[in-house]
């Protein structure tokens, strides 16, 4: 099995998991199907689907034909099939006739595509000692599989309760083995119980030890609400069986929740079904008809959810989804809160993205963007005087006519972002960003706290009067009263350092100069002659030239170094695979601005990044980093052209 990563948003991927001679693209929904009817009806709707393999096993007729056809053809199903092991029957029943040999041995047999160990699956609320025991049984059964030859992708699942450490625990000793693909399980009961924040925590410590490489799965989350909470979180496959267990209660399902048949009066959805039939029609049917016209409404609004992710991950707007479905729930919006109070996305959230930054509440002032502006504004060159100006429109160079030099530094108190230096006002995510004018208490508490925060630098300190912060010391002015001053080589500095680092604009710019676009927006940086980088229109994000480059591989910021075949692979396709690469800057984020190196450090070109530092390091397929321009200097002399 191989898989790659194609596209980012705060964890999640849109990747493709290769599978024999198979493929499919992640995040997925694979529709549970018993084995004795098939997936027949699910042909149209999905290419994967998951079966019971016990179920299969226990039943004389079922075993001798997938024995003899093989599981594809006893379901009619040509795609991808991923079969269960007899954990469930193992957690409703506490016993199942086969053993995790049996069972492994059983599915390689009748040629399943992924498979699962026979984990022991723990109630949420047994104790820590029991839980314990029922890990340490998974382990030891994840071992014995690692001994068995199979031709399928198999699956070890994290157990452990709502014991987190238990829950660490088994990650790390499971992502050790080294398996294709590894699964959360043992928490279908917290969803059914609304319990959404225990599982966010659960699904943070597992992956914070889970190879970061391979594809997650988590069992038994089939409802639609979940999902974009879930892929955020870096889950890149679930099952469902609620389209069919719910259409059975005379249950209807919504991307924000479920309703009962009897309560609805006009279908809230335009799928074939709610096309083709009103509510009083469908009460009206047989309960066999019944069932089946909602569980295909079920199917189809669960699928639809999943391509509603991964487009709004393609566009950089999954937060932004996250956080208008967790509205739809308190139990939701607590845990996006736990979500988002952890540092898990700070080294995985891309670090420019093709959208807007949308405010939605008072939680989107924790988004990982908001912390890592917080963190990057201290790399800029500090200036002897701080002023203070109110958000009157953007861009805010346009409407104040200043910008920052040595002398004096200006910044907008922003209820987004807390503070904005008004030099970096272009770069992502200042200037693309969109909030009411009206700020909430939320905003204007974190406003005030980020000025004096900010403020605390500084010995002279003027604030706008209309801010209306007290801030002892701070002299209050009017803003129509304030000092023209503008420095360019301050500004092309700040830029430098706000994305490459403290000091990166010292290294690149000794006498800076600047060309403009017609719509009067800086578009060449220059330093005396020499071209350092372009500026960026979509994210004012300074893109660096290979003499910039040149320079600031001194300092090895943003660079990531590669092995011998990676010049041949820049020289052909202009592209890095992740596979060449040795080493990199801790520092870099999914889409950042990279230098490329081989390990003497000579410059081979200059680049955007796909993944992480931590995730180029370990994923053995896919791009790395797409080049922008070559140093076709070195590689000519070294014979590569």
């Amino acid at each position: 099995m191989k898989f790659e990563v194609k596209y980012r948003d705060a964890a999640g991927r849109i990747g493709v998991l290769k599978i024999k001679n198979k493929k499919i693209e992640t995040p997925v929904l694979f529709p549970v199907v018993h084995p004795r009817e098939g997936a027949e009806s699910i042909k149209r709707y999905s290419q994967v689907v998951i079966t019971n393999s016990y179920l299969i096993y226990k039943n004389e007729e079922l075993r001798e034909k997938a024995i003899k056809q093989g599981i594809h053809k006893l379901l009619n199903f040509d795609g991808v099939v991923f079969t269960d092991s007899g954990s469930y029957q193992l957690y409703e029943y506490g016993d199942v006739e086969i053993s995790n040999r049996e069972i492994l041995e059983f599915q390689n047999r009748i040629g399943v595509d992924i498979g699962v160990i026979l984990d022991v699956p723990t109630e949420p609320n047994a104790s820590y000692d029991k839980a314990l025991r029922d890990v340490e049984t998974t382990i030891e059964r994840a071992l014995e599989a690692k001994n068995i030859k199979k031709n399928f992708a198999c699956i070890a699942t994290v157990q452990g309760a709502r014991h987190l450490r238990l829950r660490a625990y088994s990650a790390r000793k499971l992502g050790e083995l080294n398996f294709e693909f590894y699964a959360i399980g043992g928490v279908v009961p917290l969803m059914e119980n609304y319990e959404f924040s225990t599982l966010v925590k659960i699904i943070l410590q597992s992956k914070k030890y889970l190879p970061i490489e391979k594809p997650v799965h988590l069992f038994g989350a089939g409802h639609p609400m979940l999902f974009p909470l879930a892929v955020s979180l870096g889950i890149d496959t679930f099952d469902s069986a609620a389209y069919i267990l719910y259409a059975k209660e005379d249950r209807y399902i919504t991307p924000y929740g479920t309703l009962k048949l009897s309560d609805i009066k006009e279908f809230p959805c335009l799928c074939e079904v709610c096309l083709s039939y009103k509510p009083s029609e469908v009460r009206s049917m047989d309960k066999k008809e019944r069932t089946n016209i909602l569980a295909k409404h079920n199917l189809l609004v669960s699928i639809q959810e999943i391509n509603r992710v991964k487009q709004a991950i393609y566009e950089n707007k999954l937060l932004e989804l996250v956080e208008s479905r967790a509205r739809a729930h308190p139990s939701l919006l607590e845990a996006l809160r736990i979500f988002y109070n952890s540092n898990y996305l700070r080294k995985l959230d891309p670090i420019t993205k093709k959208s807007a930054f949308f405010y939605s509440g008072e939680e989107s002032l924790r988004r990982p963007e908001v912390k890592e502006h917080l963190r990057r504004i201290k790399n800029i060159e500090s200036s002897e005087r701080l002023v203070v100006l109110a958000d009157r429109g953007k861009p805010f160079y346009d409407f104040y006519k200043v910008g920052s030099s040595k002398k004096c530094r200006f910044v907008i108190a922003s209820g987004v972002f807390g503070i904005i230096p008004i030099e970096v006002e272009e770069v992502y995510p200042l200037n693309q960003h969109e909030a009411p004018r009206i700020l909430d208490k939320a905003q204007r508490k974190f406003m005030e706290i980020a000025v004096k925060n900010y403020s605390k630098l500084y010995k002279e300190v003027l604030i706008d009067d209309a801010l209306n912060i007290k801030l002892e010391g701070a002299e209050y002015i009017d803003y129509t009263d304030i000092e023209k001053d503008f420095d360019m080589g301050f500004k092309l500095r700040a830029i430098a350092d706000y994305i490459y680092g403290s000091g990166a604009g010292k290294i690149l710019f000794k006498k800076p100069r600047a060309v403009f676009s017609r719509t009067g927006r800086i578009r060449y940086a220059y330093d005396g002659d020499v071209l350092i980088g372009t500026i960026r229109a979509s994210d004012g994000f300074l893109t660096l030239s290979i003499e910039g480059a040149k320079r600031l591989i001194k300092a090895e910021r943003n660079v990531v170094f590669v092995g011998e075949r990676a010049k041949e692979t820049i020289k052909n396709r202009s592209v890095v695979y992740n596979r060449d690469v040795l080493s990199c800057s801790s520092e870099i984020k999914p889409y950042h601005e990279v230098i490329v190196a081989d390990e003497e450090k000579n410059l081979l070109g200059v680049g955007k990044t796909i993944l992480s530092s931590l995730e180029m390091l370990k994923f053995k397929h896919g791009i790395a980093v797409k080049i922008r321009h070559k140093n076709k200097e070195y590689l000519e002399r070294n014979l590569i052209f």
